[in-house]
């Protein structure tokens, strides 16, 4: 339910939101006079290639929370005793450009691409439709002619697993 509209239900944008459990794992860093790194998560030590340093430690967390996929409650221990606690979150994952694989075929009101997965989702750009592969990894939509010809070269096809990029037309 919404403070502003009583009558609306409170919705959040669940693929901007990390998921935090309700208990996060715990990383404890307790560093030495010398600056070195001992890193532990949820008491048992944290195995990390060669020595850790002040200059790792970002770097390190970060990976932590990657690789659990999920936000970290970090605990630093300085050696004069002072502490500091944060929460560390997974970073969203950036996205790439990619240059298209091949080029999809078009004729009077089809464009087709092939070389995805068999019942692949596949993606429409100039976002039209999402389409579905078939068995033999062939992806085909029905579009009229007038929006081909009005656009040229600017039909999309991608596969969201396999990531195969297929693009209509001469024009990319």
């Amino acid at each position: 339910m919404s403070m502003i509209n009583a009558a609306t239900p409170y919705r959040r944008d669940d693929r901007s939101m990390v998921r935090v459990p309700v208990v996060m794992p715990l990383v404890e860093v307790d560093v030495d006079k010398k600056g070195y790194l001992t890193v532990t998560l949820d008491r048992e030590p944290y195995s990390a290639d060669g020595s850790l340093t002040r200059d790792d430690l970002k770097r390190v967390l970060g990976d932590i929370a990657a690789d659990l996929g999920t936000a970290v409650r970090v605990e630093v221990r300085e050696a004069d005793k002072s502490t500091f606690t944060d929460i560390v979150a997974p970073e969203r994952p950036k996205l790439a450009m990619v240059k298209p694989m091949r080029e999809a075929t078009t004729s009077i009101g089809e464009v087709a691409g092939e070389g995805f997965l068999a019942g692949e989702e596949v993606v429409v750009a100039v976002v039209v439709a999402h389409q579905v592969a078939s068995t033999d990894g062939t992806a085909r939509l029905r579009l009229p002619p007038a929006l081909l010809e009005a656009h040229p070269g600017l039909v999309v096809f991608m596969g969201k697993r396999s990531g195969t990029v297929m693009v209509s037309g001469g024009a990319a």
